[in-house]
């Protein structure tokens, strides 16, 4: 069994439970008003969606993680494991740098620091290759 990729698929659920539930109800409170406009409540459906979408790459992430580390399902454990960590690099890239682009105060690099998951997950899925 590998411990990290194990350790990695354990977070990548707990995230998945926490953004599903914890982070829907923050965005459920932003919701506009029946007044608003139109393009503000579509503005929200379409970002709450994202939301959800990453809500999925979290818990298919972890299962996926799961597998590899427990069982021998999967026949390309390496290359999956390669993809995936370099898949959880490219968003903590992106994110961090949209962080740095839009931020209005510096505290918010660490308080919207999601990066630091991503590149925990990267690299505890390489070490567990």
């Amino acid at each position: 069994m590998s411990i990290p990729t194990f350790i990695a698929g354990a977070l990548s659920l707990l995230a998945f439970i926490a953004h599903s539930f914890i982070g829907d109800k923050e965005y459920r409170a932003l919701k506009p008003g029946e007044t608003s406009p139109h393009k503000n409540k579509e503005t929200w459906v379409q970002v709450r969606s994202g939301w959800h979408w990453v809500s999925t790459d979290l818990l298919l992430s972890g299962i996926l993680l799961i597998l590899m580390a427990t069982t021998e399902i999967i026949a390309s454990k390496p290359e999956i494991s390669l993809l995936l960590s370099i898949y959880f690099f490219a968003c903590g890239v992106i994110w961090l740098s949209t962080v740095l682009i839009s931020k209005t105060e510096n505290k918010q690099i660490i308080i919207l620091g999601q990066w630091i998951f991503c590149f925990l997950m990267s690299g505890l899925i390489y070490v567990g290759i």
